[in-house]
């Protein structure tokens, strides 16, 4: 079984790799959907505008462990829902630029 540790870092390893893929994307042409995130990246560019991004959901998920010894099992499963839809995002992501 993963330790809260173990899942922490599992997270901000696919909020990496998610922003090398997201990078990687927009150099082909792709679009970001997420509203605040395009509009960051329309100001600030993409490397900063992915930076923003990326920062924010790392701060998030560190915010998310602190609780852990009031709260343990509800943060093991929030970083566990997390990691879950990083995968399943970069999955569907996946699959649709092979498609």
């Amino acid at each position: 079984m993963m330790t809260l540790r173990d899942l922490l870092i599992l997270n901000l390893t696919l909020q990496v790799f998610d922003g090398l893929f997201s990078y990687q994307l927009f150099s082909l042409g792709a679009a970001e959907a997420n509203p605040l995130v395009a509009a960051a990246i329309s100001t600030w560019g993409v490397v900063y505008g992915l930076a923003y991004k990326k920062i924010l959901a790392c701060i998030l998920l560190l915010l998310i462990f602190t609780l852990r010894h009031r709260h343990g099992v509800l943060v093991r499963n929030a970083l566990v829902v997390t990691a879950s839809a990083y995968v399943c995002a970069v999955i569907l992501s996946l699959w649709q630029i092979l498609a």
